[in-house]
């Protein structure tokens, strides 16, 4: 299941991978779950869904890292390294099986879903690898 962890260590994989910013990247991988702010709409009982549902989408998440990235003086870098992370959220969320439907990847031109069908959202063995990996990234880049 590819939750915040799964999501901050792919981020911080491909960070060390990079020998870039790896907190840019790990910010961009949570960057698409910004919907869940819905939370506290839904807490307050306010109808809310449709509208921050395409928080959840690529389109979106550009817009995002863009405003994010002019806080960085190398905003084109800052920009390339938060939507990296986003992007492999979005990659790792494309393989789950969402009880609710797919993601909307085609956002605004389409309100589709898609997605692979192929780990349900409850394993947890995509965190595990996930560890595993970062714990191997780890011990390789230690010395640098």
């Amino acid at each position: 299941m590819p939750d915040w962890l799964t999501h901050s260590l792919t981020g911080w994989i491909i960070g060390k991978a990079w020998r870039k910013s790896i907190s840019l990247v790990v910010v961009g991988t949570l960057l698409p779950d910004l919907v869940k702010i819905q939370l506290i709409f839904d807490f307050l009982n306010a109808d809310t869904q449709h509208f921050f549902d395409a928080l959840h989408t690529p389109i979106a998440t550009i817009f995002v890292a863009l405003a994010i990235s002019t806080l960085f003086p190398d905003i084109i870098e800052a920009f390339i390294l938060l939507y990296t992370g986003a992007l492999s959220h979005y990659f790792l969320d494309f393989f789950l099986e969402h009880p609710y439907g797919g993601m909307r990847l085609l956002y605004p031109f389409s309100w589709n879903e898609y997605q692979f069908h192929l780990i349900p959202s409850t394993n947890y063995w995509m965190t595990v690898v996930a560890i595993i990996i970062g714990i191997i990234f780890y011990v390789i880049f230690k010395k640098h």
